[in-house]
């Protein structure tokens, strides 16, 4: 999917993968990160949302919830994540991390408010009136006030699959009356997902019914006299995209592909982000007439067409195969690529993918390399999966 812009805006890291791989410093299955282009992509993001008076918290589950990439991040400007989970949120928060918003997607477990307001979170996402009551009494119990965000739903709006949840927009005034007897807890605003989407002509993103959503439940809470601390506008957040959002009343966004400029507009249009992140992998075998390579780290929804394939950083440019998406119903021992027409593939060749990542559900290791824009790429961490 961002195998081509990444070839053209950033060939320095696909040099930098064969080099690594070939030299036996990094193991295949790894995703390899250019630090100094995230760093560059995290100035440029905060930089824009500071301009159009945003808050941004910053998601890295799609880059392996790395603890080491979490402070890269907050010294480039990003101050607090949003943990996807409650895992994400420890991992983080054990690390020093402050957590911005926690609870959206996946709710904590009845038994883990208490841990997770320890860590002051500054908003919880809830779902229905039933987790408010158990964040409202893990509060009470640790003597806290917890600002929570409502998750919103509206009967046209888009749900990914396995995303499912929230509070019906027509049940809204009923289930705020209800959050607002809790002693616990204070409603500071609403969030849903997504809210923006690629358009129909891959020329820009478009607000989704979630998005419209999103405001009618603003003014819900309004009416009922809830003063408004946060919109949260989540989906595709980018340089590109925070104008619009705040221009149209969205005051915190939470960036995640935007960090390593892998957002869906990033593979159709050059945006001020540069791509920061491949996959590097290795040849293992022939079979019948294609080509197995070693994987761990395939993603359902990569959107992957092929990868660049040899063990010298001066061809590796050149070297194009299609590659092909295993079944859903497979694990990815291996990936299948094309026996190319026009160069060899040898064994222990090196594979570089770019596609769209989501780290923490593979077996992938994570490489974090600084210097690679320099011509001096040295690892400064790398997250082991065993």
């Amino acid at each position: 999917m961002f195998l081509d812009v990444t070839k053209r805006r950033n060939p320095q890291l696909i040099q930098t993968g064969v080099s690594l791989h070939q030299m036996g410093d990094i193991p295949p299955n790894t995703y390899v990160i250019d630090v100094d282009i995230l760093k560059e992509n995290v100035k440029k993001l905060a930089a824009e949302a500071a301009d159009n008076d945003m808050e941004l918290y910053f998601m890295i589950k799609q880059l392996g919830r790395v603890p080491e990439l979490a402070d890269i991040i907050v010294e480039n400007g990003i101050k607090k994540a949003v943990a996807v989970d409650f895992d994400e949120g420890k991992v983080l928060a054990d690390h020093g991390i402050a957590i911005g918003n926690i609870g959206h997607l996946v709710q904590p477990g009845k038994h883990q408010w208490k841990e997770v307001l320890s860590w002051d979170p500054d908003v919880v996402t809830v779902f229905s009136f039933e987790r408010a009551k158990q964040v409202s009494k893990a509060a009470e119990s640790l003597g806290v006030n917890q600002d929570i965000l409502l998750k919103v739903e509206g009967p046209e709006d888009k749900i990914y699959e396995g995303q499912e949840g929230g509070m019906l927009l027509n049940d809204l005034p009923k289930d705020v009356d209800k959050i607002e007897s809790l002693t616990g807890v204070t409603i500071a605003g609403v969030t849903t997902f997504p809210n923006l989407e690629l358009n129909n002509n891959k020329t820009g993103m478009a607000p989704t019914n979630n998005f419209h959503t999103l405001f009618q439940a603003k003014d819900v809470l309004i009416d009922k006299g809830i003063t408004i601390k946060q919109v949260n506008g989540p989906s595709g957040t980018s340089c590109d995209t925070i104008p619009y959002l705040a221009e149209n009343g969205v005051t915190h966004g939470e960036p995640g592909h935007g960090l390593t400029g892998t957002t869906p507009l990033h593979a159709y249009q050059d945006s001020p982000e540069k791509p920061a992140i491949v996959y590097v992998t290795e040849v293992s075998h022939q079979h019948n007439t294609n080509f197995q390579v070693i994987a761990g780290g395939y993603y359902g929804r990569s959107r992957m067409k092929g990868c660049l394939v040899g063990n010298d950083q001066s061809s590796i440019l050149e070297q194009f195969t299609s590659a092909y998406h295993n079944s859903p119903e497979t694990i990815d021992y291996y990936g299948t690529i094309e026996n190319p027409e026009d160069f060899t593939v040898r064994i222990g060749d090196t594979a570089v993918f770019a596609f769209r990542s989501q780290i923490f559900v593979t077996r992938a290791h994570v490489a974090l390399v600084e210097g690679i824009q320099s011509g001096n790429p040295r690892i400064r961490h790398l997250e082991r999966k065993w």
